[in-house]
């Protein structure tokens, strides 16, 4: 049985960012309405994001807003950006605005269902993350997507004057961000079919009656 949020051990001492990060994605896997509220958070704003998206082409030359291109070269942000209008520079920062909530409202969701799934399914994992202060390492797509976010309102802040290293280095944040996801979100997948399968399992085993005990053995003559 899960464990009560009271009764839950973060194993984050200390008062560094990455145990005060573990703290925050074990509370929000141990209370179901941090949870709800994280999941809603991610849904509502990645809903507003694609309508921006939606929106974007016909201000931008036909482009999507950087974010939204997994295939961006670096040779592709000022191109784009040539085409684009007033109102999209506009549009782009409002985006932006939005992709800062997303990501960590998307990441703590990851990152606290992995950890639920770990605590109930592979405790001897999760003491092991939890004790080292890991379980931060989760959130590190969102660290990239930032730093992406970073790079792009620079380049559209000070484009045509901007520096010749920014494209390559909002593409190589982007890569960075897709690399990590590549890896959170295939895990999190894996575990929650894991501990769906262990639960079934266990639920099983205890629908299943215990047949009753037969009847004894009959003497045997010597």
């Amino acid at each position: 049985m899960e464990p009560r949020r009271a009764d839950v051990h973060d194993g984050a001492g200390g008062t560094s960012v990455a145990a005060a990060l573990q703290r925050l994605i074990v509370r929000i896997s141990a209370t179901g309405t941090w949870y709800v509220l994280v999941l809603a958070l991610a849904v509502g704003s990645f809903t507003a994001l694609m309508r921006i998206g939606a929106a974007f082409p016909a201000v931008a030359a036909g482009n999507a807003p950087f974010d939204l291109q997994n295939g961006l070269a670096a040779g592709d942000v000022y191109r784009q950006l040539s085409g684009w209008t007033p109102a999209a520079r506009q549009l782009y920062f409002v985006f932006s605005a939005v992709d800062w909530i997303f990501p960590l409202a998307a990441g703590l969701f990851l990152a606290a269902t992995v950890t639920f799934c770990l605590r109930t399914s592979a405790p001897r994992a999760y003491a092991w993350l939890t004790g080292r202060t890991l379980l931060p390492l989760l959130l590190a797509p969102t660290a990239f997507d930032w730093l992406e976010n970073v790079f792009a309102v620079a380049a559209v802040a000070t484009y045509p004057q901007g520096p010749a290293w920014l494209p390559a280095a909002l593409v190589v944040a982007k890569r960075a961000k897709l690399a990590g996801l590549a890896v959170v979100q295939p895990l999190m997948f894996g575990l929650v079919l894991y501990t769906a399968g262990r639960w079934l399992i266990s639920r099983r085993r205890t629908a299943t009656p215990t047949p009753p005990p037969g009847p004894p053995a009959p003497p045997t003559g010597t």
